[in-house]
């Protein structure tokens, strides 16, 4: 019998074959409705170029910039609008993903595999974050072509905070599902967490711009760390420089996840019990 190229446990084995299988899975059924995954992508070329429109009738500020140096009103807004997608993906491809499942009647199958409910929720999300870091290489490659200088980018703080984004907004993506698993519908936490970003998370305008309180109520949103992270990053910030908001990113990322972990498996354990696993 031909060796492993991996000197991975069997159980790692097992785990990667299974994340792989359901990655394989989800990459096919998003390929297979043409019209929508292209038009995504045409989606994000309007997006950019509207808002490097709007930047022209804004002048350029050390509001917009990081550690006082002035930067665009465009080169802000991108950025911030390229890696908000990690938050919106990490809220909605779990639930989705539970949902879909639900209407198709094949997550009662799913579940009877011997395999960790962790495994099966967590493996939901590769695909789409793995879409969603293409959809933000085309945004940061098209506002390149408009200006945007990523000549002093920290490459090492930028995978750090990306990382670090995924790892804490995941959890309220598994809490979502949890929701789903519950109610059997969508709970409305991409709506409440979509409206306290645009409003609290520093996406549209800096969060300088709030009121003292608000400005207070902000610091408890993890998108405000993972975008001043990000945009610290693309300045050419170091994770020393950066340290605050990544501390916080792993503590919460840390606290939430078993948390998430927990009301999943308790939700579909509940589910179990009632005899509405299926059930949609």
């Amino acid at each position: 019998m031909r060796a492993s190229a991996l000197p991975l446990p069997l159980g790692w084995l097992n785990v990667l074959r299974k994340s792989g299988a359901m990655f394989q899975r989800d990459a096919a059924l998003a390929l297979s409705y043409d019209f929508a995954f292209w038009t995504s992508w045409i989606g994000i070329a309007v997006q950019v170029l509207v808002f490097y429109f709007i930047s022209g009738l804004i002048g350029s500020s050390a509001k917009f910039g990081f550690g006082g140096h002035t930067a665009r009103y465009f080169d802000f807004i991108i950025v911030n609008l390229a890696f908000v997608r990690f938050q919106a993906t990490a809220i909605q491809c779990f639930q989705t993903a539970i949902r879909d499942d639900q209407l198709a009647g094949t997550l009662e199958a799913i579940i009877a595999t011997p395999t960790s409910l962790p495994i099966i929720i967590l493996s939901r999300g590769l695909w789409a974050f793995t879409l969603t870091l293409m959809q933000v290489a085309l945004f940061m490659i098209l506002a390149v072509s408009l200006g945007l200088s990523l000549a002093h980018v920290n490459i090492l703080s930028a995978i750090v905070f990306t990382v670090l984004t995924i790892a804490c907004m995941s959890p309220l993506g598994v809490m979502s599902a949890a929701g789903i698993m519950t109610f059997k519908q969508a709970t409305g936490t991409g709506f409440v967490m979509g409206g306290l970003t645009q409003l609290l998370g520093g996406v549209l305008f800096p969060v300088s711009a709030l009121p003292k309180v608000l400005q207070d109520v902000s610091w408890l949103l993890p998108i405000r760390h993972a975008l001043d992270g990000i945009r610290g990053a693309v300045h050419g910030a170091t994770l020393a420089q950066l340290a605050p908001d990544a501390i916080w990113l792993l503590i919460a990322a840390a606290v939430l996840l078993p948390i998430s972990l927990s009301s999943f498996g308790r939700a579909v354990q509940r589910a179990k019990m009632d005899g509405t696993l299926g059930q949609y």
